[in-house]
């Protein structure tokens, strides 16, 4: 199966990512309502989730957009680094709000539970490893672009 064009993989990547940042966007809207219905009540550590979930679907549009040049049989474009590095930010912004989120739970609401400490720690981390591996792609594009460029030149 080919990576790029319109029947190639990525263009499949696109639909399923599409479908996620609508789904996202109606969790984020209905997530108050479904809450309620349960009878669970928003708290303050909620908050953290709606800036999050505006950083996840972010990232999701990002590569919405990368994916499309990969259909458009473009992926080493000054475009995409950019993508990249908009989505990376996007990330550390994300990691942030964890360690903010966790900070809020340690130190204001006294949180005894190991379970949700260790989960908004592993979230930090891993949004702090996505924004560095998100960087360091965008390294990599940025001189495939450069090459590519060098490349179309001599010929």
């Amino acid at each position: 199966m080919e990576l790029t064009g319109k029947k190639g993989i990525g263009n499949l990547l696109k639909i399923f990512l599409q479908v996620c940042f609508y789904a996202g966007i109606l969790v984020l809207i209905g997530l108050p309502f479904i809450l309620n219905f349960m009878g669970l009540n928003l708290n303050a550590c909620m908050f953290v989730i709606y800036p999050n979930g505006i950083v996840l679907l972010v990232i999701a549009r990002k590569f919405i957009k990368l994916f499309d040049s990969l259909k458009n049989n473009e992926p080493f474009s000054e475009k995409n680094v950019k993508i990249l590095k908009r989505a990376g930010i996007a990330a550390l912004i994300g990691s942030f709000l964890w360690l903010l989120d966790f900070l809020y739970e340690v130190f204001l609401a006294k949180s005894e539970t190991i379970v949700s400490n260790l989960a908004l720690i592993f979230l930090c981390i891993l949004f702090l490893g996505v924004a560095i591996a998100l960087y360091i792609l965008s390294e990599l594009f940025k001189q495939a672009t450069e090459y590519k460029q060098e490349n179309e030149l001599t010929i």
